[in-house]
């Protein structure tokens, strides 16, 4: 069950990518989660907190560098969903964002009102693809410093067998300061296009 309204990315819904289209898009960043999970004869009842999206649209096309792909809570309710699309080129056409406050309260952020900075890298040692592996986020109109380290390093998903890509994705450690005060949270974070033609 959803315990704040639909996040409409870009604002009202729809991410505009120029030439290439468009990409409709929401998240629900805040559901609650209840169910159960069965270990050998050991059925157990886990509860806790779940994270819903959904995009469509024709926005492959701009991305043909592949995605790096941010989903955030931080423990004093804040959600924030960040969005950085390379071209073949290595540049970054398209980078956006949406923050949503713990009343679920919206707001778009665009390319000027955040950073992202990688400062880590990991290689593969199943396929040889190096990518990013921890990265440093600020978002200053929010006051916030955020640093996220993957829990584990290996959450490569080769998935050559059935979809063709090897991409990376997973859940993250995070740190993070607003005003300099500490905060936890949780995080996952998504990357595409780092395997090349692999």
């Amino acid at each position: 069950m959803a315990t704040k309204p639909a996040a409409l990315h870009g604002g009202d819904g729809y991410v505009d990518f120029g030439t290439a289209g468009g990409s409709s898009s929401f998240s629900r960043t805040a559901m609650t989660a209840a169910g159960t999970v069965t270990v050998g004869d050991r059925t157990l009842t886990v509860d806790g907190t779940a994270w819903f999206d959904h995009q469509w649209g024709d926005f492959i096309a701009v991305g043909a560098g592949g995605w790096d792909w941010f989903a955030i809570n931080l423990d004093d309710g804040t959600d924030i969903t960040l969005s950085l699309v390379r071209a073949a080129d290595g540049s970054y056409p398209l980078v956006y964002g949406t923050s949503v406050d713990p009343t679920g309260a919206t707001r778009r952020l665009g390319a000027a009102d955040f950073s992202v900075s990688i400062t880590a890298r990991w290689t593969s040692p199943a396929t040889g693809v190096t990518y990013p592996a921890a990265w440093s986020v600020t978002i200053p109109g929010e006051r916030l410093a955020i640093s996220l380290v993957p829990t584990v390093p290996q959450q490569e998903l080769d998935t050559r067998a059935t979809t063709g890509v090897i991409y990376w994705e997973g859940s993250q450690q995070v740190t993070a300061t607003r005003d300099g005060v500490p905060l936890g949270g949780r995080a996952y974070v998504e990357l595409t296009g780092y395997a090349g033609g692999r």
